[in-house]
């Protein structure tokens, strides 16, 4: 963690910019990801990534656009300047996490990522099932104190 946030400051970022902008250089889709779409993935609140791309913005790294389908929808995505920025910067980050994480073996290290991938994928899971159950609840009347 401690390598990782140095190799963020070395470029003017702070961990979590570093974590939005190497997402992005990620997208394969070259339309840019939602705000929903990336608090998923980063596992942080819409509130804290809206704070997060400001900031990138400012620093003209990345930009928002509007869905080119739904225009309410808003799309972040890297400007040339942050693609060049991520381009230079995540060579270093992955061999700084390469030797950091060298004393393990390959097979155990796969493993780690696939359980991280489950445990990621479970919490976002949970999540959603937690949000359907209150609005069903509500939507249901809610709990009522006097049945207790």
């Amino acid at each position: 963690m401690r390598e990782s946030r140095a190799i963020a400051t070395r470029w003017g970022l702070t961990l979590p910019q570093f974590d939005v902008l190497a997402e992005l250089a990620r997208d394969t889709n070259p339309g840019g990801f939602t705000f929903a779409h990336l608090s998923r993935l980063l596992l942080v609140t819409s509130g804290n990534l809206t704070g997060i791309v400001d900031r990138l913005e400012e620093q003209e790294l990345v930009r928002r656009e509007p869905d080119k389908k739904d225009r309410r929808v808003v799309r972040v995505r890297l400007t040339d300047k942050g693609a060049d920025l991520t381009n230079q910067a995540l060579p270093h980050h992955a061999s700084e996490i390469q030797r950091t994480l060298s004393f393990m073996p390959r097979k155990t290290l796969a493993q780690l990522c696939s359980l991280l991938g489950q445990l990621r994928d479970g919490l976002h899971d949970g999540a959603q099932h937690k949000r359907r159950g209150a609005k069903a609840l509500s939507e249901a009347g809610g709990l009522r104190s006097d049945r207790h």
